[in-house]
């Protein structure tokens, strides 16, 4: 998997897996692998994390190994996606940017609040 994109997403939760539908449509060459959060195969990735963090937001391993979470992950998500990638390096590129990032995230995390009534998803 070294020229893949790990995602980690909540599979018990509709929109997390609307969402991972989308960004798997978007990759067409299929360098992002799907991984439910609560998997044993995320364990190797998310094995250090506490419950409460590692459910806490999406998650997010680059093929160099780093992991992002929350609003970082998204633009590494972003970056992933060749179609996506020149928005991500502009977001990545500027504090302003970044925070965005943070907000859209923060954004569908309150809408799967208001959703689900979960707030297991946290910003």
């Amino acid at each position: 998997m070294a020229d893949r994109t790990l995602l980690f997403w909540d599979a018990d939760c509709g929109l997390c897996t609307f969402f991972r539908n989308v960004v798997l449509r978007l990759d067409r060459h299929g360098r992002i692998v799907p991984i439910p959060i609560g998997s044993k195969e995320a364990d190797p990735y998310l094995g250090d994390l506490d419950e409460d963090r590692r459910w806490a937001s999406m998650h997010v391993v680059s093929p160099d190994g780093t992991r992002s979470s929350a609003g970082p992950a998204l633009l590494v998500l972003l970056a992933a996606l060749p179609l996506l990638r020149g928005v991500a390096g502009v977001l990545g590129s500027r504090d302003r940017g970044v925070r965005l990032a943070g907000r859209i995230y923060g954004f569908t995390v309150r809408l799967r609040e208001g959703l689900a009534g979960s707030p297991s998803c946290a910003p």
